[in-house]
């Protein structure tokens, strides 16, 4: 018997990716570390592509972010902060409908974020599409 490819959820894989980077965040470890946690996810080619795109192009997005904030940065919660993170590189490589992306940030900060975090990242988030 052939044994089928693993195919991997696309939810399952931005929890994934929010979950490392929570843990890169906190932690102040290296990726690699951090990676040796989430073996099982090596061969999941979205989860890699996004959280390479969200680390390898952090400093942009977060400026990106920035300027549809009425706080810093540095003041949000880590779950909403990475959320806003993960759908708005989606939201730049437009594979997905914008609309798409926007629930499932919103769905990550409901399920992991603090109780009315949803409503900042789908307010940055609209705002942030709108404007494009």
């Amino acid at each position: 018997m052939t044994k089928l490819p693993k195919t991997f959820s696309p939810t399952r894989s931005r929890d994934k990716v929010l979950q490392t980077l929570y843990e890169l965040e906190l932690s102040g470890e290296h990726l690699k570390d951090v990676l040796k946690n989430h073996s099982s996810e090596k061969s999941n080619a979205f989860y890699n592509y996004i959280l390479k795109g969200v680390l390898d192009n952090q400093e942009n997005i977060d400026e990106v972010i920035q300027k549809n904030l009425d706080r810093p940065i540095k003041q949000l919660d880590i779950i909403e902060k990475n959320a806003l993170r993960i759908g708005l590189f989606e939201l730049m490589n437009k594979e997905l409908d914008s609309a798409i992306v926007i629930n499932e940030s919103i769905r990550m900060t409901k399920k992991y974020g603090s109780v009315e975090g949803y409503k900042l990242v789908n307010a940055v988030l609209d705002k942030i599409t709108k404007a494009s």
